[in-house]
């Protein structure tokens, strides 16, 4: 069994940090400032291919695999994870019009996408819980062609960025996936979300106030909205959490070393202490265990495993990626010092997008209930 990265997926990852070096490093403190969507570099992303990365070139994409979108995103987000993040969640609804939409859809909705030209969210979770989906409360009634939607949905990322956002509702016995359109009658975003982190990437409440949809948005087959819905998220958004974990840990860390490598007490560089030593290998162990449960997940989709076959696998990446992005920022806090809470090295920065990491794609205990599940079987 070989998963190792190809010639070219190393060659992707040459041509993503140059990329993140030159166009996200120099203005990821003003970005996260400024708390703007970040437009212009997702242009640029998109004409490097990055944006449409798993979807098939027929419709603008780059189609280069899931293992290469995991070393894209945690590229992006060694540098900017919100950029990395925006991947994680857009490319659900991307990954949802691939495999589940019809021609007419992906030849519509995927080319503008691929070339970031707009910009896709993906609302599953509402006020009465996320990880449940049966809760739902939104509601898409069908009146003759259309469907009629009333309900709210919480916590969606780039959701008032969005042109197009993939929703699930209650239809009758069942739910149904229905893509709506930025300025359709009935559908607000009422709400931007106050975040910790990930702050140029905006999370908002959607609203749909007898909102007409036309009958051919919807994805898919009637009745199975959920159950696509999850498919997207256990193959494309709890992977892409876990690429931003890893992607932020390893950034963290080559800050940290790079800090203790410069700073001298008792006469020496404090890369000598022992203590530093022994945090930095804590440190590097552990971001490079969470790189290759994060690589291995990538290389069983690429090898056509469904997300419901490997569905632990995936659950131990994201579950394990996410806590040692977590631990590495802190303890890198505490290796550095008052440095450490200064905004020249924006560790804190990054320690706010990790705190974002852990609901998201499913809580940490969702993935420990998914992953116990499996054991007891």
């Amino acid at each position: 069994m070989d998963f190792a990265p190809t010639r070219e997926q190393e060659m992707l990852r040459d041509m993503v940090r140059a990329f993140a070096e030159s166009e996200l490093a120099p203005n990821a403190l003003s970005f996260d400032e400024k708390g703007e969507f970040p437009f212009e570099a997702l242009k640029k992303a998109a004409k490097l291919g990055l944006v449409g990365i798993i979807n098939s070139k027929e419709y603008g994409g780059s189609d280069m695999g899931h293992l290469a979108r995991m070393i894209m995103i945690e590229e992006i987000s060694r540098v900017y994870p919100p950029l990395g993040f925006y991947f994680q969640t857009g490319q659900i609804g991307m990954y949802g019009l691939q495999n589940f939409g019809s021609e007419e859809q992906k030849k519509k909705y995927l080319p503008p996408l691929c070339q970031g030209d707009t910009v896709m969210a993906w609302a599953l979770t509402e006020a009465t819980g996320g990880s449940d989906a049966s809760t739902l409360q939104t509601t898409a009634e069908l009146v003759g062609d259309e469907y009629n939607v009333n309900g709210r949905k919480v916590f969606i990322t780039a959701g008032e960025t969005a042109d197009v956002v993939g929703f699930v509702a209650k239809a009758g016995d069942g739910t149904n996936l229905l893509l709506v359109e930025k300025g359709t009658p009935g559908f607000t975003t009422p709400r931007r979300e106050e975040r910790l982190g990930l702050r140029s990437i905006p999370v908002s409440e959607l609203a749909f106030t007898n909102c007409r949809i036309p009958k051919e948005n919807l994805v898919g087959q009637e009745g199975r909205g959920v159950r696509l819905a999850l498919a997207g998220i256990g193959a494309v958004g709890r992977p892409g959490a876990a690429a931003v974990s890893l992607g932020i840990a390893q950034g963290a860390y080559e800050v940290t070393l790079r800090f203790a490598k410069e700073r001298n007490l008792y006469g020496k560089a404090i890369v000598q202490l022992q203590a530093v030593q022994f945090a930095l290998v804590n440190m590097n162990v552990e971001t490079e265990a969470a790189r290759w449960l994060c690589y291995y997940t990538g290389w069983l989709l690429d090898q056509g495993k469904s997300p419901g076959e490997i569905g632990p696998d995936i659950a131990r990446a994201k579950l394990y990626a996410t806590d040692v992005a977590n631990k590495v920022c802190l303890k890198a806090a505490e290796i550095m010092g008052g440095y450490g809470l200064s905004p020249e090295y924006q560790l804190v920065r990054r320690l706010r997008d990790a705190l974002e990491l852990l609901p998201a794609a499913g809580a940490q205990d969702v993935q420990r209930v998914i992953i116990g599940g499996a054991i007891a079987r």
